[in-house]
């Protein structure tokens, strides 16, 4: 097995959360006329939430691939 594919769990799951991150800060952050701050604050937990997963996966596949 080639070292991509045995951790592509963990690559998508990373890349994914990285994804997120992009969008944050593409999408960035005003204050509208009300002086409202408007923000997609939930793509900050969603990144940390997927490189969590992402270590999850990475530790369960170095573990059972273990030689």
């Amino acid at each position: 097995m080639t070292l991509i594919s045995r951790y592509r769990v963990t690559i998508l799951l990373s890349l994914l959360g990285w994804g997120c991150l992009a969008i944050y800060a593409y999408k960035g952050s005003y204050v509208d006329d009300n002086g409202v701050l408007i923000e997609s604050f939930g793509f900050i937990p969603l990144f940390w939430l997927f490189q969590l997963l992402a270590f999850v996966s990475l530790i369960y596949t170095a573990v059972k691939h273990r030689k």
